[in-house]
């Protein structure tokens, strides 16, 4: 499974924050990391990674610790996200960014996550998200056989 450096990926993570189109910011990712598959996994996963994050420092929830990769049948397969050393990275990331900033990336990446989201929504129609469990994100951009279409 191909991988992409820390620093290309921070270089995508700082892009979005830059005040980019969506169609600029999709082009200087595939300019960043060079291939497209790469770029789309890195571009997809950096929102989900920060949403895990600023989530996972908000409430007690159960995290997902799975995401959801459509195969070339059009079925959704479950797959953990250990299978995607990319988002390991973005974790790592995430976690950084957190704690040490820029807190404008953090927050432009954290605030395009499906999770946040979803827990925004939550919050706004008076629920409590405190022990809840989160269903894990769809990575509609991202093949499930990119990871040998098993979980």
């Amino acid at each position: 499974m191909q991988i992409v450096a820390l620093e290309t990926i921070t270089k995508v993570a700082e892009l979005a924050a830059s005040g980019l189109t969506p169609e600029e910011y999709e082009a200087a990712a595939l300019q960043a990391v060079g291939e497209p598959d790469l770029a789309r996994r890195v571009v997809d996963w950096l929102p989900e990674a920060f949403g895990v994050v600023l989530v996972s420092h908000m409430a007690t929830v159960t995290l997902p610790t799975t995401f959801l990769a459509r195969d070339s049948s059009g079925s959704w397969v479950e797959i953990p996200f250990s299978k995607d050393p990319i988002f390991g990275e973005v974790l790592k990331l995430a976690l950084s960014m957190y704690h040490h900033g820029p807190r404008e990336v953090f927050s432009a990446l954290a605030l395009r996550s499906s999770t946040v989201d979803a827990v925004n929504k939550a919050l706004n129609s008076g629920a409590s998200i405190d022990g809840a469990v989160l269903s894990p994100p769809t990575m509609p951009g991202i093949a499930a056989e990119t990871y040998g279409g098993e979980a």
